[in-house]
């Protein structure tokens, strides 16, 4: 209930002492829990339409069963948002939060507007972590001529768009925004929604379990390659470059960077207190507790990333390579 000045009186617990609030339509999934929970953070409320999910951390408010009066309750709390967001849950969340934590894309119409609900997707990447090092080589030396990024889990740890959205923010990072990409897609065949709006390739993708390999064509000749996969038994991510410093390898924990005479230039591997701080859980409840010194990208990366996604996807329907720029833009129409 607000107080005599309209605020939750939540508000100051929540910005002071790590507090949380979580919505989610369906159960959460185990490494999510284990995830909150080694975050340290205090779970104020849960909000869902399922009663059960709701309790999970002893919330048995029946009114935190719609997303808009949940979240006007939980206004300045950090939000862990579990799902796909849309339109509808950008309008009913609006500012309320200083921070929106998400499992999935929020995709669609959204280009834009993501990084206005200060959105911030999980695992997320470390600031101080190996693909930042990675980048600041780049910076230094040359983009990469080719850079292969892997991204895999099992359907456990997300949809295939969870996946190629990872990816995606290293290579939009490492290379920038690529003229083309090209899908190849491995697993069950896709049924494509049969509306006509922008975002109905990549919602078609939701539920699908299966493979992604994107080749991504760059103006000047520079190329990328992302292989995504929900069908791996655990989670994992990695990364190989190649340029004129040489070649950099590089995943959560460690880092190698050799030049073209083979000559060892850099290794970083973990300390013995950071053999864990690569792992899924770990990675995740380092970023709930980062908050927004976690964020990668800029309002207009989100928006580069959202329109890569959406190319690929759609690329995966029409065999034909699709354009993120010209993607970009239909998105912002829509």
């Amino acid at each position: 209930m607000a107080n005599r000045n309209g605020t939750h009186p939540f508000n100051r617990e929540g910005l002071s002492s790590g507090a949380l609030c979580i919505w989610s339509d369906a159960p959460l999934a185990e490494w999510l829990l284990q995830s909150v929970r080694a975050s340290g953070l205090k779970v104020i409320a849960v909000g869902s339409p399922r009663a059960d999910v709701r309790s999970c951390f002893g919330c048995e408010d029946e009114s935190f069963s719609d997303l808009r009066v949940f979240s006007s309750r939980m206004r300045e709390i950090p939000l862990l948002f579990v799902g796909f967001g849309n339109s509808a849950a950008q309008t009913a969340i609006a500012s309320n939060h200083p921070i929106v934590f998400s499992t999935e894309p929020w995709l669609g119409n959204l280009i834009g507007s993501a990084s206005d609900i200060g959105e911030v997707p999980l695992p997320g990447i470390p600031m101080d972590g190996r693909f930042w090092q990675a980048n600041e080589i780049f910076a230094q030396s040359a983009s990469p001529d080719i850079a292969q990024i892997t991204s895999l889990g099992s359907i456990a740890h997300g949809s295939i768009l969870a996946r190629i959205q990872e990816a995606a923010d290293i290579l939009l990072k490492w290379m920038g925004v690529p003229n083309r990409v090209s899908a190849s897609v491995g697993g069950p065949r896709i049924q494509r929604s049969s509306d006509e709006h922008p975002d109905s390739a990549s919602r078609s993708l939701r539920l699908w379990v299966g493979s992604f390999a994107l080749t991504c064509q760059f103006s000047d000749g520079r190329a990328g390659l992302i292989m995504a996969s929900n069908q791996h038994p655990t989670w994992c991510r990695k990364a190989l470059a190649c340029g004129p410093f040489g070649a950099v390898q590089v995943d959560d924990a460690t880092l190698e960077w050799r030049d073209a005479a083979n000559a060892l230039l850099e290794h970083t591997a973990p300390a013995p207190s950071e053999w864990e701080s690569g792992d899924h859980v770990s990675l995740i409840a380092n970023t709930l507790r980062s908050g927004a010194d976690g964020r990668l990208l800029g309002r207009q990366n989100h928006e580069h990333c959202r329109a890569f996604i959406e190319a690929a996807c759609l690329s995966a329907f029409t065999l034909e390579s699709e354009s993120p720029i010209k993607m970009a833009e239909i998105l912002g129409d829509s």
